[in-house]
């Protein structure tokens, strides 16, 4: 399949109208009236969960730990985690901005990796962890402070806390698939 097939797969629920507007001609997805969390509550969910792990990875790279400047196992795992929570927080943005109805294609696009990106996240967190204390065990603590000991690995724990948080809400709380354009709130 070439590049332009994929391309053209994927906007394939889009037509372009004789005025030269884009209309959204696919399926919707809603948000289930049944779920533990009303819809309110679920977007504030998501949002703190991707404020939080954003602002805490953020955090760690300012504090000066042990083996966090010049070791390539503990500094190439704290990029991964970085890298992922942005990208886990773009496509929280994305969910929270699509409301609901939420276009079936911004459901696939924007809710579905979402928690792909929230379980990545969490597998570099631990990466992270066990790199940080084998180098800790391997080295001491190399005249840092011992906030900045403590509080690096408490950072990397309370994000994977955060991102787990997060991919159980989104378990928890399902959408279902609806033709029409209707608001279910």
């Amino acid at each position: 399949m070439a590049f332009g097939d994929r391309k053209k797969k994927k906007y394939a629920e889009f037509v372009e109208t004789v005025s030269g507007e884009i209309v959204y001609t696919g399926k919707y997805c809603v948000y289930d009236v049944n779920n533990p969390l009303p819809y309110t509550r679920y977007r504030t969910c998501i949002a703190l969960a991707c404020t939080g792990a954003a602002i805490l990875a953020a955090a760690a790279g300012l504090y000066r730990a042990p083996g966090t400047d010049r070791t390539l196992y503990v500094v190439l795992p704290y990029v991964f985690l970085l890298g992922f929570t942005l990208l886990m927080c773009y496509r929280g943005g994305k969910v929270v901005k699509a409301g609901n109805p939420m276009k079936a294609f911004d459901y696939r696009n924007s809710l579905q990796p979402l928690l792909h990106w929230a379980y990545t996240s969490v597998v570099f967190a631990a990466i992270l962890l066990i790199c940080y204390f084998i180098h800790l065990a391997k080295h001491g603590t190399q005249g840092c402070s011992m906030a900045a000991v403590v509080a690096f690995p408490l950072m990397a724990a309370l994000i994977a806390a955060s991102d787990l948080w997060l991919a159980f809400i989104l378990r928890k709380n399902e959408w279902r698939e609806a033709d029409g354009t209707a608001r279910e709130d």
